[in-house]
């Protein structure tokens, strides 16, 4: 891995690119504010990324999932009254083509640690990425939108690890 740079200068790093993350992503630049946003996955939803198993779908009603601006609403309707993953998953993108939110979040990026630095009164926050390494951002908030449903449970099924069927 790559020698740490400089760190990069940011007023709020959010950790996580589900729904509460990029709705606060996208009221934050609205408000002016150098923010990012790093996630994990490869692709916009947070758990949902992860959660596309046969079956899975969400336990509360479409609308409580949606994103309240008209631009974002107006032209999307929900076909279940509790989608599935595939449906969600195509409304993260659409979230995205509406809003704009990929150009401001690092994929594949994890969050490996943060401190606190009384001195600058900022957060010194330690990412990783497989091809960029680890990288220090330095920012005056530090938010973690990383839900309940982050670290993943495999539970163990013999055979499992060969398994290959539907």
């Amino acid at each position: 891995m790559r020698t740490p740079a400089a760190p990069r200068e940011l007023d709020v790093l959010i950790v996580g690119a589900g729904f509460s993350g990029l709705y606060l992503l996208d009221r934050l630049r609205d408000a002016g504010l150098r923010v990012e946003a790093i996630d994990g996955a490869d692709g916009l939803g947070g758990v949902w990324y992860w959660n596309c198993y046969p079956g899975a779908r969400c336990d509360s009603a479409a609308a409580y999932y949606q994103f309240a601006p008209k631009d974002v609403w107006r032209d999307w309707e929900w076909h279940e009254k509790f989608p599935g993953w595939a449906e969600l998953h195509a409304y993260f993108e659409h979230v995205d083509r509406k809003l704009d939110l990929s150009r401001s979040i690092r994929f594949g990026t994890w969050a490996r640690g943060a401190r606190f630095d009384e001195p600058s009164r900022h957060w010194r926050a330690r990412t990783e990425h497989a091809a960029r390494g680890t990288e220090d951002i330095l920012k005056r908030y530090l938010v973690a939108c990383i839900g309940h449903g982050f670290a993943p449970y495999v539970p163990e099924i013999p055979g499992l690890e060969s398994f290959a069927g539907a």
